[in-house]
């Protein structure tokens, strides 16, 4: 069956949700803190969009005959002057999800290797983006795409 790399579609809206459904579904398991459900994968796909419009960045399908199986969500940003001048601009992966039926498959991959070729086509040296503690499956993935570990997010939850 073709795999197909491409922009995402108005039509495609209703399948991206369902795959940022099953991703805050995965991710709240990993952390109480993670919103869930259908308003939640709404507003992380809203978001996305906003910050792609904002910050000249895509939102990218993976589509495997008719149905779309993967999903990727870039902006450009812009870090500050304690990383040397050339590796400021970057490229920064919002979301990446790839349908639990096709994971393991090569599809994240691909994915990644378009958010590389858009980075390379915006000029930029340096892709970002953040895994949560405890993604065991998504760390293997980055790391065969060649991420490293660059900087811990840490958090407290205030009461």
């Amino acid at each position: 069956m073709t795999l197909s790399i491409r922009p995402m579609l108005a039509g495609d809206r209703p399948a991206v949700l369902a795959l940022l459904l099953e991703l805050t579904a995965h991710e709240a398991t990993l952390s109480a803190e993670r919103a869930t459900g259908p308003a939640a994968a709404a507003a992380c796909l809203a978001d996305d969009a906003e910050k792609a419009a904002e910050h000249g960045g895509a939102q990218i399908v993976a589509q495997q005959g008719d149905e779309v199986v993967g999903y990727l969500a870039l902006r450009l940003g812009r870090i500050g002057p304690f990383v040397h001048e050339h590796l400021r601009d970057h490229v920064y992966i919002e979301n990446i999800v790839v349908a639990a039926a096709c994971r393991g498959t090569g599809i994240g991959q691909l994915l990644l290797a378009e958010a590389e070729r858009f980075a390379r086509g915006a000029g930029c040296k340096v892709l970002h983006l953040s895994v949560m503690e405890g993604n065991d499956m998504a760390l293997t993935a980055y790391r065969r795409a060649g991420f490293g570990s660059f900087a811990l997010e840490m958090a407290k939850v205030l009461d």
